[in-house]
């Protein structure tokens, strides 16, 4: 009985041995998470980035693109991309690439006069002509909009073919590990070809590439964030485009650059062609609705089909943007 008792004695001490070591190991970034891995915001801005385990300490590979507190807390300072890392009490990291850019992209307008842009096109786009709304989970297959499109949609501000590729590779270039984490369809593989009238994308809203591809760009604030970069850049595309019309006034230059992202630039050199004043958008709306006597084809930008669109737009600017505002 006493042999037992000392082998049971034995036992327990190993086992009491083994459970105060376990307390003492270090928490390794094995075990560890961060709630975030790839962040871009603009100059300015913060965001929180958390462990699901304790950090030592937090700390950016350059204070001059962006800070970090010890609660976690990252500030955008300046351009560029750097790394907020987490160090843990065993000296192991985990990191965030963090990328902060400019409110800036404009060379034509102010940024005030960009947000309104923004919140024109992403509301008839995919807010449901809801002024500031947008939807960066919508989709639309091929004709879902219109007879003539071939390809699928998407985005808060409905990029279509080819375009809606060119968001994807920049998402994925931008953002490679949170790319490949919703790529649960192939969309990678579909990525390498060109979207083109003769080989569009058909791809369905509800199918698994469709899922996909809503949670690639929706998912995460750094690819809805891409979006917004993106149509801040189509926008100045088609300012340049208005001024090299010779159109000058914002209101009217937006009011075309609506009309572009609806319809293209052909349509948008008709529109100007027939108004009398091109600087006027009063002028440039009465040249836009004579589409409607033109009875070819009931899908131009003017017809009635997107008439509502286009008031929306036209009540927006004139409530929004100063008549007499001029792009730089």
């Amino acid at each position: 009985m006493k042999v037992v008792n000392k082998k049971l004695s034995k036992w327990l001490s190993l086992l009491l041995m083994v459970c105060v070591l376990s307390t003492m190991v270090p928490i390794t970034a094995s075990a560890a998470s961060l709630s975030r891995y790839e962040v871009s915001i603009y100059a300015g801005r913060s965001f929180t980035l958390t462990s699901s385990t304790p950090v030592k300490y937090w700390k950016s590979s350059n204070t001059a693109i962006a800070t970090v507190n010890s609660k976690g807390v990252v500030t955008g300072k300046g351009l560029g991309t750097c790394y907020i890392f987490g160090v843990f009490p065993n000296g192991s990291k985990l990191y965030c690439v963090t990328t902060v850019r400019s409110t800036s992209a404009s060379r034509y307008i102010t940024n005030a006069q960009m947000a309104v842009a923004l919140n024109m096109i992403g509301a008839v786009e995919s807010g449901n002509q809801v002024y500031g709304k947008r939807d960066y989970k919508s989709f639309a297959g091929p004709g879902t909009n219109t007879p003539g499109e071939t390809s699928s949609t998407a985005g808060a501000y409905q990029e279509y073919g080819d375009n809606l590729r060119q968001l994807l590779l920049r998402i994925r270039k931008e953002y490679p590990r949170y790319f490949k984490k919703y790529d649960t369809a192939g969309i990678a593989k579909d990525l390498t070809y060109a979207w083109t009238s003769s080989r569009p994308y058909r791809v369905y809203r509800g199918t698994a590439k469709a899922k996909a591809i809503v949670n690639i760009i929706s998912a995460g604030s750094g690819a809805r964030l891409i979006q917004d970069i993106r149509c801040r850049e189509l926008v100045d595309t088609y300012l340049a485009h208005a001024r090299r019309l010779g159109v000058r006034n914002v209101r009217a230059a937006l009011f075309l650059a609506e009309c572009e992202h609806l319809g293209g630039a052909s349509s948008v050199e008709r529109v100007v062609r027939r108004a009398k004043d091109k600087n006027d958008m009063r002028e440039l709306w009465r040249s836009l609705i004579l589409d409607q006597k033109d009875n070819s084809s009931n899908y131009q930008i003017g017809d009635k089909i997107f008439q509502t669109r286009h008031v929306a737009c036209y009540k927006w600017l004139a409530y929004n943007i100063s008549a007499n505002a001029r792009m730089r």
